[in-house]
């Protein structure tokens, strides 16, 4: 095996927390999803306003920034990563989709998104390097009505766009708030806030069903780790990341809670102190769940000893960061907490599809996107197949 996940690096994580229990209880809930620990969010789009000016159109984006357009966006680059499926998800279609970044593509490519619309694949891809830096001549290239950018990452990815005299949408991240705040602002660039409402109100029906179908467990919750699946390092969320969030949504405790950071990196010591129940490997790197198991110098995790690490899905985007499937993420993640499985999460997804890509996926599709084949040695996965 690899020495991927034997790799030492400089220690980042908090002290050794409190030992968490093992909860299984599987079936006992039945088809049930996880309650949540968290309250109704509600409506979290306050910060995105749209106004009509006589024929043009003024939006409010995320960072309170006001931009006019003399009519809805026909042609739009993407800089952050979830924003490209997400403008293919709310528009009903990619051909609204001018240009994006190169680790969007990563995700579209073999993924169900790309198989339904195969024209994302040739989206050109050079409009920004690293650390979301745009490339302003392939911006412009483009010939964009409006630019999506991170607004909470510093001027310095922002101004040069502006100073083109292009118009910038500005994203900010972690939240829900943000997340729903995201959905709405593509609604009313893209004249789409009917297809935005739709998913914005799934998200709330979806949060209000976890909080109110089960009733919170005794004793401590299990422990649910988020790596994000890198075959380098050991990259954890730590308690300002959205994995956080969805976590504790679901009734898991996340063990890099203390973490003050979106994400950190840790070395082996700190992850055999936490000893979680149960490790998610996401899906920013190669890492699977057979890594960790033939590992020798993490047998004696708990998560490794259980067969319970996870590869995590991925659809028309990585469930693991904040987008449109986040409620499908949630969902799959509370069967796993809870040990419920995943009834109905098949069906769902089809159902979901349909609507944000037009396309429902078949079977085997179905196999792929819940990753079935690098999560066969994972206790229960069994439940999230046909």
């Amino acid at each position: 095996m690899p020495a991927v996940f034997s790799r030492r690096t400089q220690p980042s994580g908090p002290p050794d927390p409190r030992p968490s229990l093992d909860v299984s209880r599987r079936r006992l809930l039945g088809g049930a999803l996880a309650a949540a620990t968290l309250p109704f969010l509600g409506t979290a789009c306050g910060r995105t306003e749209q106004t009509k000016s006589g024929s043009g159109l003024t939006v409010t984006d995320l960072t309170g920034q006001k931009l006019e357009l003399p009519g809805p966006a026909h042609r739009v680059v993407t800089i952050p990563l979830p924003a490209a499926s997400m403008v293919v998800a709310v528009n009903g279609g990619p051909e609204v989709l001018a240009g994006m970044n190169a680790a969007s593509l990563t995700a579209i490519k073999g993924s169900f998104l790309g198989e339904a619309y195969p024209e994302l694949l040739k989206v050109p891809t050079d409009v920004a390097g690293a650390e979301f830096a745009p490339n302003v001549e392939s911006v412009l290239a483009r010939n964009p009505d409006v630019v999506i950018q991170w607004g909470d990452r510093g001027p310095g990815i922002v101004d040069p766009l502006r100073k083109a005299g292009l118009k910038v949408a500005q994203l900010t991240y972690g939240t829900q708030a943000d997340l729903e705040g995201a959905v709405a602002m593509y609604g009313r660039l893209l004249g789409k806030q009917d297809r935005a409402d739709r998913i914005a109100d799934g998200m709330r029906r979806q949060l209000k069903k976890l909080r109110t179908e089960l009733p919170g467990r005794a004793g401590t919750p299990p422990s649910v780790l988020y790596l994000r699946g890198a075959s380098d390092g050991l990259q954890v969320g730590g308690g300002d990341s959205y994995n956080h969030f969805v976590t504790e949504l679901v009734g898991g405790r996340n063990p890099a809670a203390e973490i003050k950071a979106e994400q950190a990196t840790i070395d082996v010591e700190q992850l055999l102190k936490w000893d979680p129940d149960i490790i998610l490997l996401g899906n920013f790197g190669p890492a699977t769940p057979k890594d960790m198991y033939d590992d020798p110098t993490l047998a004696a995790l708990r998560a490794v000893r259980e067969r319970r690490i996870y590869k995590v899905p991925l659809g028309g985007y990585r469930w693991d960061p904040p987008s449109q499937e986040s409620p499908l993420m949630w969902q799959w993640l509370a069967g796993l907490v809870h040990g419920t499985g995943g009834p109905g999460l098949r069906a769902e997804v089809v159902r979901e599809y349909a609507f944000l890509y037009g396309a429902k996926p078949t079977d085997a599709q179905l196999d792929t996107i819940l990753k079935l084949p690098a999560n066969s040695g994972s206790r229960d996965y069994d439940d999230f197949g046909r």
